[in-house]
């Protein structure tokens, strides 16, 4: 599972979380560790795990996941300002198995202006804003409350 996360309000790094290796891999161009904002996730996705398993495999022990950080270039991102599109950039990459060290300040300005361009252009699809205009949310269900313990 790959996510995003915005940490300290002006930080974009990105995690990829292993369902089979029980860890998450962070990805963050600015270098410094961010432990208290990934603590949390380390800690909760292995009980979201294990509350939404069926009965007769709910018996694991719960264990926080290993966080670990990829490695990056010293001095990557050097204006600071595109630590978002460095987010999004190392999640394709890792998603693709390319090389992370192709994501850097030399094509970076390039990447946010794709990025740019790609949501301009599915702004203006005809198609997606009809589909969008169509789109009628399912209807919440409620369910009992699951504590996860």
């Amino acid at each position: 599972m790959y996510v995003p996360l915005l940490v300290n309000g002006n930080h974009w790094i990105s995690m990829c979380v292993n369902f089979v290796t029980l860890s998450i891999e962070v990805f963050d161009c600015g270098g410094p560790k961010h432990n208290k904002d990934l603590e949390p996730f380390a800690h909760l996705i292995p009980r979201i795990v294990k509350a939404v398993q069926s009965s007769e495999k709910r018996g694991f022990t719960v264990k926080p996941y290993d966080v670990t950080y990829a490695p990056m270039p010293l001095f990557l991102n050097k204006p600071s300002s595109d630590c978002g599109v460095y987010a999004l950039k190392h999640l394709e990459a890792h998603l693709l198995g390319m090389d992370l060290t192709l994501v850097n300040d030399d094509n970076i300005r390039e990447a946010r202006q794709k990025i740019a361009y790609d949501l301009w252009e599915a702004a203006n699809d005809p198609e997606l804003i009809s589909r969008m205009g169509k789109f009628i949310p399912p209807k919440a269900t409620t369910s009992p409350t699951v504590e996860i313990l």
